[in-house]
């Protein structure tokens, strides 16, 4: 009882901190507002963090009040997506613009030197930039942030209230200036009980995933997971309120979203949708409020961003999305590639997975060989579903199925989105297995994909 009292204590804290903020931006999204397209951009990047963990995305158990929030008047994208499932990458890719292979760092490595980034294109925009908490990009000098502070440089590293204070100090220095800024908060990465998040969830009462085995220790670590995202949404709370605090709601857009997805199986490190699929919500002035069913990707954060100075903008694999955000036109996306790559501190096979609005495909590359990720031997889940296969078939095929992965992999979203049922081999949809595979390969040919020889052996 008493957790559940803390609980209900700490949803309020955090409305209250971040209502004025929220009813600023709520505000300044009216359709009827006359303000113009805002000239700065706040993008808070969650660490871990799959679109089906928040209730704005159909989890009943979370505990978000202030995203739930933004998401109501600001735009929420259904279907965005990152370019790879895993930290490096990925995140390269949004301070990019660009997909891994064409920005250099496939797996944990640098970019290339010849690659513009999110500092670099900016900075000669005069916009001023900055970025606090986790970078995990490389080489560092490819990245001139007018203001850096790393999370190993910061103490108490899940402090909400901590990260209020470098959102304000960013916020000073930029002085009034159009600004650019990325704060790379540490929730809900692992290990989830780091500087000790309340404990509000109750694993007897939690709906685990369906892509899961239901066990004592998938319960308690996904209860935990949920105990973090709550802390995450008291750290948006006080940046937020900053932001209001400052005056910079008026001329700010908001960006909430995550590196990749949860790191549970099915999910982090993988292409099925927890892997992928991210949270992406966006308020501030002129943007029309509702659901954008388009599919969207992080590729197209950094080219929406250099479209609010209205400067020229590079060749990107983004695009812009200023005209979903602000006339409330979808992205004309129907199909979007995300990959698994090679890297040195995980075992997986690449793969390439091309997502449609019902349809998805996976198509794993290369020598067959068990997954090995850090969930993999490293986590609550994955033990106690050792212990539980082996009394129980079920689970036992389940994990198979993650260490394993077939040649092909074909999903119904619509009918099946926890993708339990592969239809690959199923006879009845041999049309659309060929059809997807060869627009996967289409684009594998136009885009000179590394792993096009893989495909065709």
């Amino acid at each position: 009882m008493k957790r559940m009292e803390a609980s209900a204590g700490l949803d309020r804290r955090q409305l209250a901190i971040g209502a004025a903020a929220l009813g600023a931006l709520a505000a300044c999204s009216s359709v009827e507002t006359k303000a113009q397209r805002p000239l700065s951009v706040l993008v808070l990047l969650a660490d871990d963090l799959s679109a089906r963990e928040l209730p704005c995305y159909g989890n009943l158990d979370a505990r978000t009040p202030t995203i739930d929030a933004l998401a109501r008047g600001g735009a929420l994208f259904a279907s965005a997506y990152t370019s790879v499932g895993v930290c490096q990458p990925s995140r390269s890719s949004l301070y990019t613009g660009l997909y891994p292979h064409h920005h250099g760092a496939m797996g944990f490595g640098p970019i290339r030197t010849d690659v513009a980034t999110w500092p670099e294109l900016l900075r000669e925009r005069g916009v001023f930039t900055a970025m606090v908490g986790k970078l995990d990009v490389d080489p560092l000098g490819k990245f001139p942030f007018d203001h850096l502070l790393k999370s190993v440089d910061m103490p108490g590293r899940r402090d909400p209230a901590m990260w209020g204070g470098h959102v304000r100090d960013v916020l000073a220095r930029a002085n009034g200036r159009p600004f650019a800024a990325v704060v790379g908060l540490s929730d809900p990465h692992r290990p989830f009980d780091e500087d000790d998040a309340p404990r509000v969830t109750d694993p007897e009462r939690v709906r685990i995933p369906k892509a899961l085995w239901d066990t004592e220790g998938t319960r308690r670590e996904y209860a935990r997971h949920l105990d973090c995202i709550a802390r995450l949404d008291h750290t948006i709370a006080n940046a937020l309120e900053e932001l209001a605090r400052a005056g910079r709601e008026r001329d700010t857009l908001v960006v909430f979203t995550s590196d990749n997805g949860a790191s549970f199986p099915f999910a982090k490190s993988t292409l099925y949708e927890p892997g992928v699929r991210m949270p992406l919500v966006v308020g501030g002035p002129g943007v029309k409020p509702g659901r954008r069913a388009d599919i969207v990707s992080l590729l197209d954060v950094l080219p929406t961003v250099l479209d609010l100075g209205a400067a020229p903008t590079p060749r990107l694999d983004g695009r812009s999305l200023a005209r979903s955000l602000f006339e409330g036109v979808e992205s004309g996306r129907d199909e979007f590639v995300s990959m698994q790559t090679e890297n040195n501190r995980e075992q997986a096979r690449p793969a390439r997975a091309l997502h449609t609005r019902r349809f998805k495909y996976i198509r794993n590359l290369g020598p067959d060989m068990p997954t090995v990720s850090n969930v993999v031997g490293h986590s609550e889940t994955w033990e106690s579903g050792k212990v539980a296969a082996r009394k129980d078939k079920a689970i036992a095929e389940r994990m198979k199925q993650f260490l394993y992965r077939p040649k092909e992999e074909l999903y119904d979203l619509e009918s099946d989105p926890d993708e339990l049922v592969n239809l690959a081999e199923v006879p009845e949809h041999a049309p659309k297995l060929v059809e997807l595979r060869e627009r996967l390969r289409a684009w594998m040919t136009a885009e000179q994909d590394p792993q096009l020889a893989e495909f065709d052996a």
